[in-house]
């Protein structure tokens, strides 16, 4: 069962204050309650709770009585809380049609590589999931046998859009498994032993439009993961030109 900081925190994710919160908490605890009760038990200065009283019923996920005094009551949780994701979905909405306006308008200098990083494993594991997911015909794929295997479900999902995968590594015979997601390229030369190599290194090409490297490294008492990706024409050109001799001892 969550304690009562919790609920706040996750209220306040939905856009309340943590003074909103907390009032509204407080009216869900006592149903219909006067200023002074909701003062007794919300942890709010009592001048505040006229403001945040009337914010939220504002927001229209609190009612309020006629008479003297006035009393008030919170909507049902589950009708307070759709009319809350709904105003966050209207909001993100409009944020992006807004955000997606400035970005068709703005322009850079194509001389101007720009490589992006991402930085902390679960973040990075999303840019890869989404890169992967926007794949649209072909995706080269190379890195330590391991994070090849980690990431088999990612080309599951490849393969069942019928997207064109290659894998490459120079431990062939560690990943065979994932033949059946796409074809396994040969190394054309030897590789050495990298022996109880456990670091996490990953590279991939999609489109032949974006690249991305993910390497593991040492981050305080464990491992992280950090990524750098640009779909920079000209550099995404030169990696083209490095990768293709591989990716064509596949075709």
């Amino acid at each position: 069962m969550m304690n009562h900081q919790q609920i706040i925190d996750h209220l306040g994710a939905l856009g309340m204050t943590t003074y909103e919160a907390k009032v509204f908490l407080a009216l869900t605890r006592l149903g219909e309650a006067r200023v002074s009760e909701i003062n007794a038990v919300a942890d709010v200065p009592r001048p505040a709770i006229y403001e945040t009283l009337s914010k939220l019923e504002q927001r229209g996920i609190i009612e309020v009585s006629t008479g003297r005094p006035k009393k008030f009551r919170a909507l049902p949780p589950k009708v307070a809380i759709k009319k809350m994701e709904s105003e966050m979905q209207e909001a993100a909405d409009e944020a992006r049609c807004g955000l997606e306006e400035l970005a068709g308008s703005t322009h850079h200098d194509p001389s101007d590589v720009r490589i992006w990083v991402i930085r902390g494993r679960s973040r990075t594991m999303e840019k890869i999931s989404d890169l992967v997911d926007s794949t649209k015909k072909d995706l080269f794929v190379a890195g330590y046998p391991q994070m090849l295997l980690d990431l088999e479900d990612m080309w599951r999902k490849v393969k069942g859009r019928k997207v064109k995968i290659r894998f490459f590594t120079g431990e062939i015979d560690k990943i065979l498994r994932l033949k059946k997601y796409g074809k396994l390229i040969e190394p054309r030369f030897d590789v050495k032993n990298l022996g109880d190599q456990t670091s996490d290194v990953l590279f991939l090409r999609a489109d032949g439009k974006t690249v991305l490297f993910a390497s593991e490294h040492e981050e305080g008492k464990g491992k992280d993961l950090t990524a750098f990706w640009t779909d920079d024409e000209n550099f995404v050109r030169f990696v083209n030109y490095v990768t293709e001799p591989m990716t064509r001892s596949a075709d």
